[in-house]
């Protein structure tokens, strides 16, 4: 039986994210600037829409990406600009392969069929740890939406006092709260050592009744 359930996010938690180095990348392929490329792609609400699932595949998403921003490359040039935002924090990982214990490790990120495509195949050790991927294209709902918790813990079939939250976004972290779930906002490694050491011994006690 398990003894609860511990739930991260990918950018920002067990992903550096540095939105500018992809912007940088994706610049040098093409013949617009960082700032265009940003208001093309994410103010314009594409990323979003890509997120909450109105692209049904990475295909998808590469012809808009291609026709947005006039790049020819290939699959593999597109898709390692566009994920180079992304670098696994090793220190982190650790941690959590230390501090999981019996409870299912699931991934929950704000991302769209081509970070799942890319990333999932770049990384398969990291995304290869965790019981459970939930991606917000999938979902059809993004975080802070409740819906989205919702769903995730739907799909878990987990009680919502049985969910340990890890997410670098304040919002995220409030929202999950709201829906009954026991959240920290990653700060450092150090703080996120404290929380999931808190959260083990909460799980621990749980257990024992």
């Amino acid at each position: 039986m398990s003894t609860g359930y511990l739930v991260v996010d990918l950018g920002g938690v067990v992903c550096h994210f540095d939105h500018a180095r992809r912007l940088e990348r994706l610049a040098r392929a093409c013949a617009l600037g960082t700032e265009q490329i940003h208001a093309l792609l994410w103010q314009s609400g594409f990323s979003a829409d890509c997120d909450q699932g109105r692209y049904a595949s990475a295909a998808l998403v590469r012809t808009r990406i291609r026709v947005t921003l006039g790049i020819a490359g290939t699959d593999d040039e597109i898709d390692d600009a566009w994920c180079s935002a992304f670098l696994p924090h090793p220190t982190v990982i650790d941690v959590l392969d230390r501090h999981r214990g019996d409870r299912v490790l699931a991934l929950f990120t704000n991302n769209g069929p081509l970070e799942e495509h890319a990333l999932t195949r770049r990384y398969p050790d990291v995304f290869g740890r965790f019981d459970h991927l939930f991606f917000s294209h999938r979902l059809r709902h993004r975080k802070p939406d409740p819906a989205a918790f919702t769903a995730v813990a739907g799909h878990l079939g987990a009680p919502s006092d049985e969910i340990t939250f890890i997410d670098d976004s304040p919002g995220n972290v409030a929202a999950a709260r709201k829906a009954g779930w026991h959240s920290h906002q990653y700060h450092d490694v150090a703080l996120l050592r404290h929380d999931l050491a808190e959260a083990e011994a909460v799980n621990g006690r749980r257990t024992a009744r």
